[in-house]
């Protein structure tokens, strides 16, 4: 299966994750990430986010329902989101808004990054930006759900 979100061999992609595909990845192993990762993993792919998605983030993993969840302490999780920051990601500054507007302000950061760094994609399973896929593929953006990409090719 050749991925959704490609770029000439050799290349390396830029994909903004939205909190919980980061979470499915680095928190709870979810299956459906497990090519998402493999891609970030081999460094063919890039995590690109902001301050602002990192902030969300730490806050997210150091809720209670998360932890519990986790089977882990806020201290780890935040090691571990800082470590794949670091080895798998692009801090970038905070993007100007875009044309596309998000029906949840929240998740507005997301696509705005996504448009302003012209990612290949933006993983979510969220449905307000899902909603965008239509209006953002024209550009050379997908707008997918983490099991919708392929496996790494070689």
């Amino acid at each position: 299966m050749t991925p959704a979100c490609t770029q000439a061999p050799g290349g390396t992609l830029h994909w903004v994750l939205d909190t919980n595909v980061v979470l499915d990845w680095l928190v709870f192993a979810d299956a459906h990430m497990e090519a998402a990762a493999a891609w970030l993993h081999e460094g063919r792919a890039r995590w690109l986010h902001t301050p602002a998605m990192l902030e969300e983030l730490f806050d997210v993993v150091s809720r209670e329902q998360v932890l519990r969840r986790a089977g882990a302490d806020a201290a780890a999780l935040g090691r571990r989101v800082r470590q794949a920051a670091q080895d798998h990601g692009l801090l970038l500054p905070e993007a100007p808004a875009c044309a596309w507007r998000c029906a949840d302000p929240d998740d507005q950061m997301f696509i705005d990054l996504a448009a302003h760094a012209r990612a290949q994609c933006l993983l979510t399973r969220d449905k307000a930006l899902l909603a965008l896929a239509p209006r953002c593929s024209a550009p050379g953006l997908r707008i997918l759900r983490p099991a919708e990409l392929g496996p790494l090719q070689a």
